[in-house]
């Protein structure tokens, strides 16, 4: 029996817990250590304030009964000056207690964001979108409870508790030590409830992240969710969410009742046997009025701190889960020190080796097993090959998101380990089939290709797009808001927006993941022709999909099951019998035979 307590308790209890929230934490509390030194100062100011006002209080009553005016006219100013004193303490412990909460919670956010916009892919794509919009919407705004009055607190209440306990042992002492029977009661209580909050907690800022997912992808997938008419399905899915959650936090709410409840109702006991005691030593003699009433106004601080550190003791394990579940992510090592921005330090490309590369995105699942493989600089790759063959997986090596388990990819014979991540990628212009362009302008979305392009370059780059004309067709021109997602424009669009964001970062190396699939024939001419200029003097690699839009490669690579297994120009390849003939018969329907994926990397 005692083991199974043991075992359900430890893990509130683990020194790890308070480890690791105030190793994360620390940091962040230092940067606003002045404002805890005033909030610190202030503390030792009010427990004066406190032990004064009883003082005050007592000694009035005492000047009042025995018809001392002499005495009650030196005590008014008193009275008047700590009201005062009390109320402008209070307003400065208010401004710097919301300077240092507030300011935590700002840095926290901002290293938080920092922190994962440097994380390598394969790591982030293990994460939910819907549980990283909760940590920063739920968990970074619940650590008041390490950070706040909490921490204050966890200063003051045992003071206060020294404080009252000698100033009133002086004036009656057996009053004193029944405090001492009720402090374990107290404490107990707060332990208790406070391992029943923190369970309680785990599991409502677990459904925060899921019901954050489901709104997340029902918000971006809502034009699936409408031809796949699964408005209903996915509003009970919520709706079975938002349901646990109230549960859960009706439940929540009833711990945090019977807590304070409790509390309340020993306070309360202890509180009225002090004062019937109290009555009983007025009555014999052993006290004053004005005692009573010091006992009366301090008696409560003889319990209150013992209950306040259980409050915060159980406070302390509704931000542990949340600091527990930032720890998830920010416990994920980098894959840089430093937010990486535009750098072009590679001006020219001479040569791009992959070398006896070995990599899975599993550790069971090889897709390269010393794959070599030498681009030939400044032609005209393309990938072609069987869906799972590694065509984008060797985009995502070249661009740095993965690094082989063995073996190297050099560029300018050069590792790309020995380039920096902003070096590397600002030597890369990548157009993906599926556009991403971020809400805002036309004009923002084209600005974001490189710094400082000019007016004069955003237009070129939209007219080699073929889309310059469209965008001042438009009221707003340049300046119109294309939505979330770039929601506004068709896909063929987009798409020509991608391009001319490739067109202006200008870079050595340019891979292209079949981007004319979203246009239609007429605007393929077109933009063909446009990234045939896009491509002179430049390194540009192909995910072909459409083989018709790489008949004139300078190279065409079949790739199957991560092995090269044809290289050569389309007239070439066509006349060998292999895979890329297969490809091109089934696509273009010269052979009878079940058709296989060719498509989706």
């Amino acid at each position: 029996m005692k083991n199974k307590i043991v075992t359900l308790v430890s893990p509130y209890f683990a020194w790890s817990d308070f480890q690791k929230t105030f190793t994360l934490l620390k940091p962040f509390v230092l940067q606003y250590k002045k404002a805890y030194f005033v909030l610190s100062f202030i503390l030792f100011i009010q427990i004066f304030f406190t032990l004064a006002f009883a003082w005050f209080f007592g000694n009035l009553t005492d000047a009042a009964i025995s018809s001392n005016l002499d005495r009650i006219k030196a005590l008014v100013p008193i009275g008047v000056g700590l009201i005062l004193l009390n109320i402008i303490t209070t307003y400065i412990y208010i401004i710097y207690e919301t300077i240092a909460i507030n300011g935590i919670k700002k840095d926290l956010k901002s290293y938080l964001f920092s922190h994962i916009l440097r994380l390598p892919a394969g790591k982030l794509a293990t994460l939910e979108s819907g549980n990283l919009l909760s940590h920063f919407n739920n968990d970074i705004h619940s650590i008041d409870g390490v950070i706040g009055s909490s921490l204050i607190e966890l200063i003051r209440l045992p003071i206060i508790y020294i404080a009252v306990f000698i100033y009133l042992y002086q004036i009656n002492p057996i009053i004193c030590f029944v405090s001492l029977i009720v402090a374990p009661l107290a404490i107990g209580f707060g332990v208790f409830f406070g391992l029943l909050l923190r369970r309680n907690n785990r599991r409502i800022y677990t459904l925060f992240g899921k019901i954050n997912t489901i709104l997340n992808e029902s918000f971006s997938g809502l034009t699936v969710i409408r031809s796949f008419t699964l408005e209903k399905l996915t509003f009970n899915k919520l709706l079975k969410k938002n349901d646990e959650l109230y549960r859960l936090e009706i439940a929540n709410s009833k711990l945090r009742a019977w807590f304070f409840t409790a509390g309340e109702l020993l306070c309360s006991f202890y509180f009225l046997f002090s004062l019937c005691l109290g009555a009983y030593f007025v009555f014999t003699g052993e006290m004053t009025v004005g005692s009573l009433l010091i006992y009366v106004n301090l008696v409560n601080y003889l319990v209150n701190p013992l209950t306040g550190l259980a409050a915060m003791w159980a406070s302390f394990q509704r931000s542990a889960t949340a600091v527990e579940r930032l720890s998830t992510v920010l416990d994920l090592e980098p894959e840089s020190y430093g937010l990486p921005s535009y750098n072009k330090a590679i001006n020219t490309v001479s040569s791009i080796r992959f070398q006896n590369v070995t990599f899975g995105y599993e550790y069971n699942q090889i897709i390269f097993d010393r794959f070599q493989l030498e681009i030939p600089v400044e032609k005209v790759v393309a990938l072609v090959g069987p869906s799972g063959a590694g065509k984008s997986t060797l985009f995502n090596l070249l661009q740095g998101f993965h690094k082989p388990s063995e073996g190297d990819v050099f560029i300018n014979n050069r590792s790309t380990a020995d380039y920096s991540l902003e070096e590397l990628r600002s030597a890369v212009a990548y157009v993906p089939q599926e556009t991403f362009l971020f809400s805002g302008t036309i004009r923002e979305n084209l600005q974001i290709a490189r710094p400082n392009v000019t007016e004069m370059e955003i237009t070129q780059a939209c007219s080699q797009a073929f889309l310059h004309d469209y965008i001042m067709s438009l009221p707003e021109g340049y300046d119109t808001k294309i939505g979330e997602r770039g929601i506004r424009l068709s896909g063929g669009q987009k798409q020509r927006l991608a391009i001319a964001r490739a067109v202006l970062k200008n870079a050595p190396i340019l891979l292209l993941d079949e981007a004319t699939s979203a246009l239609d024939s007429e605007t393929e001419l077109y933009v063909q022709k446009a990234l045939q200029e896009l491509m002179k003097n430049r390194t540009t690699i192909i995910i072909a999909h459409r083989l018709s839009t790489i008949q004139n490669a300078d190279v065409i690579i079949a790739i199957e099951n991560g092995k090269i297994v044809q290289m050569g120009s389309h007239e070439e390849l066509l006349q060998n019998k292999g895979l890329y003939e297969k490809l091109y018969n089934i696509q273009y329907g010269r052979e009878k035979r079940k058709p296989f994926r060719a498509v989706a990397e």
